[in-house]
């Protein structure tokens, strides 16, 4: 971090200008999961050219593919549907959308490039439960809503060398807390853009994987990047400049609450700022999803890169868009069909490829696609195209991309980690056992996997195959140290053995007597709030508070074999109807509702439970609307 009070001119002098905005798709949106390789947008289907708001409207609701060109300066109300596979594009030095906006709902792999828009009502561009997306040399302002919310269960959105300009609420990951539909979800990149004169959400990111990194802060007055609610943020060589608030934890400053957020800052230059610069200091890490190391400025640079190729500009709509996409890692197959976007009136290609950028071997091709031959494990290549035409040569961009190893890599739970959550969320209503997960490695046909308790793994710790990179090893016990190996059995059938990993997890125990919530073991949407009489009083001042979806609170008892009564006391707000589950091991015991809606403490009582010493006692539960399920204590009585 560095804080300056350089005028922007001094410091511009010191640096020449990059090339970095010929990088093209970099970020999230190349990330390979939900059925999406990537995001080719309408990459695949035919081009069309309009120059009207009703043809725009009839290609953007098809539902072939369609490359959209626009040319011209478009006007109208309301805003335009967009179906999954297209890419809009304006020509030229950029199309103008004045009056109306986007609006993507339910869809999949769309790109949005060089078009202005403005006047917008309510939204320039609104996304919603929407995945792979790509904004890129835009011109977004002056609209009475939002100028891009990415919301409702969206996931996987790159944007890119956007002016975000004249505006309040600018750009949203994420609608607001208690929104079930975005946890896990909500995973975007912002880089290269030029927020100036805006007040806040630039962006605002909730529950997601935000990397904001290479944009530039100009006269903000309210906030810059806001995070909440499980969010985890990387803030990476940013200039602000003459802005308030860099960095701004949105809702609360409790590490254990439902809203609070992480956000580490990394190499950012803050000039003539005030507010929070520093975060919180933990962030995840975007080198294990994608590379974007080779489009990484200097923070000193970015004023006079971004001004200079931010928004529209020509030629863009000549841009060749590549799978696997710049920057791609962890590709797993050893024969990869890899192709890239349409253009008109090409007669033929020519792709270079090789593993060295200064090394590249030329083949001419009349289709759209590229068989590169068997590709090594854990090998960086480089590859572009040139598209024939009868008036001459177009040049695409190098891109680059990585194989996978031969072993299977980046666990879940990360190797080594001490405090794994052994239960996790799975539906609205529902949390399952831990999963195992990993990044496949290359050319696999199947995994076998090992878990035990101590690091010399043998064949009575294996527990079973699979076919995709997840295993479910069922209830795991509290307090324990497991260790766990995948092997990876090849397409030809050979067998890679894979490193040994290993986690653990928390514990907390249960006597007779009264045992707060907040000191058992927490999974999935459970936290500790603090209620000491400002709405209500609960014992120690302390509750357990779902957030959006399904929590667990574990113990394990520690008393003698015996049966008890059990009471689980908790706050019944009037506003909703929440779900309890108490269960003994796998055992469900009992169920109810709090629906009271009385707004007061309710005790409820479960008589002649079985307990056996080591047995786990736990509290289920999923909210429901404004009932969180506040969870006060448990009880437990031995039948004298």
């Amino acid at each position: 971090m560095e804080i300056k009070k350089l005028s922007i001119a001094a410091v511009l002098l010191l640096f020449s200008i990059t090339l970095s905005a010929q990088t093209g798709l970099i970020g999230w949106a190349t990330y390979n999961d939900l059925d999406q390789n990537g995001t080719t947008g309408g990459g695949k289907g035919a081009i069309v050219r309009i120059s009207t708001k009703e043809e725009l409207e009839k290609y953007t609701k098809a539902t072939e593919p369609y490359t959209i060109l626009v040319d011209g300066s478009l006007s109208g109300s309301g805003f335009v549907v967009v179906a999954s596979d297209k890419s809009i594009i304006g020509t030229d030095s950029g199309a103008v959308f004045d009056g109306f906006g986007i609006d993507i709902r339910n869809s999949r792999n769309i790109v949005i490039r060089n078009l202005t828009i403005k006047n917008a009502k309510p939204d320039a561009i609104a996304m919603r439960n929407t995945h792979h997306v790509w904004v890129d040399h835009c011109d977004l302002s002056k609209s009475s809503d939002g100028l891009l919310d990415f919301t409702h269960g969206s996931d996987y959105l790159t944007v890119s060398w956007t002016i975000f300009h004249d505006h309040d609420k600018v750009a949203l990951a994420n609608g607001g807390s208690q929104e079930f539909s975005d946890v896990g979800k909500n995973k975007v990149t912002y880089h290269h853009n030029w927020f100036y004169n805006t007040v806040q959400r630039n962006p605002r990111i909730g529950y997601g994987l935000g990397h904001v990194f290479n944009n530039y802060y100009e006269n903000l007055s309210s906030y810059c990047i806001g995070y909440h609610t499980g969010a985890s943020v990387l803030v990476e060589n940013n200039y602000f400049y003459r802005t308030g608030k860099p960095l701004q934890q949105m809702y609360t400053s409790v590490p254990t609450a439902a809203n609070y957020a992480d956000a580490k800052e990394v190499g950012n230059i803050f000039d003539s700022t005030s507010g929070n610069t520093k975060g919180t200091g933990i962030s995840f890490n975007p080198e294990l999803y994608y590379n974007y190391r080779f489009a990484l400025e200097n923070a000193r640079a970015v004023p006079l890169v971004v001004k200079k190729y931010a928004g529209p500009k020509p030629g863009i709509e000549n841009e060749l868009m590549p799978l696997p996409s710049n920057g791609s890692i962890n590709i797993c197959s050893t024969t990869y069909k890899m192709c890239w976007s349409n253009l008109d009136s090409v007669t033929s290609w020519e792709v270079y490829f090789g593993k060295s950028a200064a090394s590249l071997t030329k083949t001419v091709t009349h289709e759209r696609f590229f068989m590169p031959g068997k590709l090594k494990p854990n090998t960086e290549y480089f590859w572009k195209v040139v598209a024939i035409r009868p008036h001459g040569k177009l040049e695409g961009q190098l891109w680059k991309f990585k194989t996978a190893m031969t072993k299977v890599s980046n666990p879940f739970p990360a190797n080594g980690e001490l405090h794994v959550k052994l239960r996790q969320v799975k539906t609205e209503s529902t949390c399952i056992p831990l999963e195992l997960k990993w990044v496949p490695g290359i050319a696999v046909k199947k995994y076998k996997v090992y878990l035990g308790k101590t690091p010399r793994l043998t064949e009575t710790d294996y527990k079973g195959e699979a076919t995709a990179p997840v295993f479910a090893p069922g209830p795991l016990q509290y307090g324990v140290k497991y260790y766990w190996r995948v092997n990876t059995v090849l397409e030809n059938g050979a067998v890679i053995k894979g490193d040994i990993w290993n986690f653990s997890s928390d514990i907390a125990y249960a006597k007779e007597g009264v045992t707060e919530a907040e000191n058992m073991i927490l999974n999935g949407r459970a936290f500790v709030e603090t209620q000491d009489g400002a709405w209500f009083t609960a014992s120690n001042k302390k509750v357990v508070s779902g957030e959006a979806g399904p929590g667990t609170m574990s113990s394990i008892w520690a008393g003698p074999d015996a049966v008890c009564t059990i009471s689980i006391s908790y706050y019944d707000e009037s506003d909703g109807k929440g779900w309890y589950g108490f269960f003994v091991n796998e055992k469900k015991i009992d169920e109810w509702f709090a629906a009271d809606n009385t707004n007061a403490i309710i005790e409820h009582t479960i008589k002649n439970v079985q307990l056996h010493k080591g047995d786990e006692l736990r509290i289920e539960f999923y909210t429901n609307k404004g009932e969180l399920n506040r969870t006060d204590l448990i009880k437990i009585i031995p039948v004298k």
